[in-house]
């Protein structure tokens, strides 16, 4: 919403994401009736804090990419003395967000019935793709990753390939042991890139959540 809320409007508008996020990692969808029972409120508040149902459901699906960037892709602090180790440290991370967070299954997974999810999922996956290929360039200015690698190209199909590793380990029952998914993921992003190895060394691994 562009108008400043109050401290209580906040805590409402707060109420009602927890409770999408709830049904929607377990059902993948949302009704009206059912988040605003379980905010408190009755069903017609929630058009006060968004553009109706779709407006929840993108809020919810945009609040897990604004976090996932936020940790992942923005971070600074990653160890390592080279954008190998670098960025093996960050797919791990990667890798530990979708696990850790409650909507991680269900967006990996391709689990989330809403259209308005499945927009907002498009178009950050999108960006997130165009961030891989500045962090390739990166490499290759570095001198670690070969000149003639196409960026966009080898972002986009390492992000995709992640994507459906981890929604295919999390969708499993139990879940596939995380470091399998970690250690995979890392052989599949050096196969695309054309390197014999992207893994951080034990003295430099990311911290785990």
């Amino acid at each position: 919403m562009s108008r400043e809320l109050s401290a209580k409007g906040q805590a409402t508008r707060q109420r009602l994401l927890d409770a999408a996020v709830e049904y929607l990692a377990a059902d993948g969808t949302v009704e009206v009736a059912k988040i605003a029972e379980a905010a408190g409120v009755s069903p017609s508040v929630i058009y006060r804090y968004f553009d109706g149902r779709d407006g929840l459901v993108a809020a919810v699906v945009d609040g897990f990419y604004d976090d996932y960037q936020e940790r992942v892709f923005d971070r600074r602090d990653v160890p390592g003395t080279t954008w190998r180790v670098r960025e093996a440290v960050r797919l791990e991370l990667e890798i530990a967000f979708f696990y850790d967070h409650p909507l991680g299954r269900a967006v990996a997974g391709g689990l989330l019935r809403e259209p308005a999810a499945a927009q907002v999922d498009a178009g950050r996956t999108r960006a997130h793709s165009e961030t891989a290929a500045r962090n390739i360039r990166s490499g290759q200015r570095s001198g670690e990753l070969a000149p003639s690698i196409d960026a966009g190209l080898a972002g986009a199909a390492i992000i995709g390939a992640v994507r459906a590793m981890i929604g295919e380990a999390l969708v499993r029952t139990p879940p596939a042991d995380q470091r399998a998914v970690v250690t995979a993921a890392l052989s599949v992003g050096a196969a695309m890139l054309g390197v014999g190895e992207l893994a951080p060394t034990p003295t430099t691994r990311g911290p785990r959540r």
